[in-house]
């Protein structure tokens, strides 16, 4: 088995930027451990956990030291390195001042006995998941546990871990695009009377000339789609699947009789193929 048959995809992340609170928030809401913080550009710079946030708030310890002339030395170097790490998680500000870098990464063609290995150390949480640099993914323990339960309750098994392997290519449904023709009066209706927070574009008040409009809307996204002439078949709301690898799950769709196009880039790291269900509603596969 591969790393892709077990990962989580898409990853949550956080980038460098992102406040404190707003990372412990973004931990209880998906009641995960961990994610993956990201620089500007989006390269991988590292993770931040739990255990950041609980070093941080713990009460802080001084190290033992001796006196020798005019200096002191600790007389542990463990303790000490364990205070200067904590006094910088109670410094820290955003995400990126947590973060600790050099981590342990895989990709989804990793062998996934190679990423067990990996996380025998017990610093390592989490394996971040890079295609071409982009993080696609993560391993978690959550997902070893997993597998290993299904394994440990199996009669054979090398049957489970084949039906482990056949699992759905489709890691959820990630998107909801909904076109419109009226973007100022749809976004104070999902803003303003829903109560849906704005995502995307980010610290913009007036949104009646977007083209798009991206709101957390929980497990999913909502995208408004300026442009919408109310085409049957069309216009209708798209359902956006996330993947972890858009070539691998199109082949094995197609071989099911889904009609799909050509995936092609809609923005830097982002792979996208559209295609359509029996009746002409419009879906499409993410890879980010």
């Amino acid at each position: 088995m591969l790393v892709r048959d077990i990962m989580t995809s898409p990853a949550i992340t956080v980038s460098a930027s992102t406040k404190i609170p707003e990372v412990a928030r973004l931990l209880r809401a998906h009641q995960i451990s961990g994610m993956p913080v990201l620089d500007e550009s989006g390269a991988l710079l590292g993770i931040v956990t739990d255990h950041d946030l609980i070093l941080r708030n713990a009460p802080v310890r001084e190290p033992r030291y001796f006196a020798i002339l005019s200096g002191y030395i600790p007389l542990s170097l463990e303790e000490h390195r364990h205070y200067k790490e904590q006094l910088r998680h109670t410094m820290a500000v955003t995400a990126g001042d947590m973060t600790e870098p050099g981590i342990p990464t895989v990709t989804p063609e990793t062998p996934l006995e190679q990423a067990m290995e990996l996380m025998l150390d017990p610093k390592v949480t989490m394996l971040p998941v890079l295609t071409n640099g982009e993080v696609v993914g993560v391993v978690t323990r959550t997902d070893l546990v997993r597998l290993i339960e299904k394994l440990e309750g199996a009669v054979d098994p090398e049957a489970t871990a084949q039906e482990i392997a056949a699992e759905p290519v489709l890691a959820g449904l990630s998107e909801v695009i909904l076109y419109v023709q009226a973007m100022d009066v749809m976004v104070r209706f999902y803003r303003d009377q829903l109560g849906l927070r704005v995502e995307e574009p980010a610290d913009t008040a007036d949104l009646s000339d977007a083209s798009w409009v991206v709101f957390d809307a929980g497990a999913a996204k909502l995208a408004l789609h300026s442009g919408g002439e109310r085409r049957l078949g069309e216009d209708t709301p798209m359902l956006v699947f996330a993947v972890a690898d858009i070539a691998a799950a199109r082949s094995v769709l197609l071989e099911r009789g889904v009609a799909l196009e050509e995936p092609f880039e809609t923005a830097p790291g982002i792979l996208v193929c559209h295609g359509r269900d029996p009746e002409g509603n419009p879906l499409a596969l993410e890879q980010r």
